[in-house]
């Protein structure tokens, strides 16, 4: 538990690294993916598990690349608090998919979450401070729609390594992929210049934040069952603007309160759902 504790402390850095750096959203996702990549390949000689499917792996890096790109963005240009609380909602996307295109369940426990995680995002949104701009709300909803599809993704390489698949190197090829993706588009819009403290900032927050968090994840889910771990690292939205609030001076407004207490009541519905319905149905929650 302890681990886990400490995994949601070091995710929830991202937020006042974005505000600290003050980098255009790309490079900074260029560069914390980079120093992440690198991180997570010093580890991986350490690491089990077979090689993903080729094909789906491409599929999990595009939905990477959208996750994390989109997530910064709305971190840069909006509330940090707003980006992140909104990336939560995508268990209720990934239960919509899971539906969709799966034939899933929806049990009654994903239900009640959809419908506060709705709540929420219409508070946020709806009752942002005039002037704010919708693009950051519309940037954290979006990275929320693709986690619930990279989490569908990540389960799809899990199933066709027979449980065997190999989770560090699927972060790290995802990391790698968002590389390659955005190399070409900083370079094209000349955003790749930055100072010694910014990179200093970005780089520190790849390794920190992502690279040495993953790790300590790992080892947390060998010793804690996955509610548990679920419900430890939702620190990471509560702290999130807590750090940004002390050591950038970012308050959230009253929306973000209100829609983000909604958002956090859904996921609480949705990770302390039955592990499976009545009748060997299984919900979409599970996911």
């Amino acid at each position: 538990m302890a681990l886990l504790v400490v995994t949601a402390v070091l995710w929830s850095l991202s937020g006042v690294a974005v505000k600290l750096a003050q980098m255009d959203p790309l490079a900074f996702t260029l560069y914390r993916s980079l120093a992440g990549a690198v991180g997570l390949a010093l580890f991986l000689p350490l690491t089990r598990g077979r090689r993903p499917d080729p094909r789906w792996m491409l599929a999990s890096m595009a939905a990477f690349v959208l996750t994390v790109t989109l997530l910064i963005t709305a971190m840069t240009v909006g509330k940090a608090a707003a980006g992140i609380l909104l990336q939560y909602t995508s268990p209720v996307f990934c239960a919509l998919l899971a539906w969709a295109f799966q034939g899933r369940r929806i049990g009654r426990h994903t239900l009640l979450a959809m419908v506060s995680a709705s709540l929420g995002v219409t508070v946020m949104i709806v009752g942002a401070p005039a002037g704010q701009g919708a693009v950051g709300p519309i940037c954290g909803l979006l990275s929320g729609l693709t986690f619930g599809i990279l989490i569908l993704i990540l389960e799809k390489l899990e199933h066709l390594a027979g449980g065997q698949a190999n989770p560090c190197l699927i972060v790290l090829l995802n990391n790698l992929g968002t590389v390659v993706v955005l190399l070409p588009l900083c370079l094209a819009s000349g955003v790749l210049r930055a100072t010694p403290y910014q990179l200093a900032i970005v780089l520190t927050t790849g390794v920190v934040q992502m690279a040495i968090p993953y790790v300590l994840f790992q080892l947390g889910l060998r010793r804690a069952n996955a509610v548990t771990a679920s419900l430890l690292v939702m620190l990471e939205p509560v702290l999130n603007p807590v750090w940004v609030a002390l050591f950038a001076g970012e308050r959230p407004d009253a929306a973000i309160y209100v829609g983000g207490a909604a958002i956090l009541a859904a996921m609480v519905l949705e990770v302390t759902a039955p592990a499976a319905a009545p009748g060997g149905g299984r919900p979409a929650a599970d996911t």
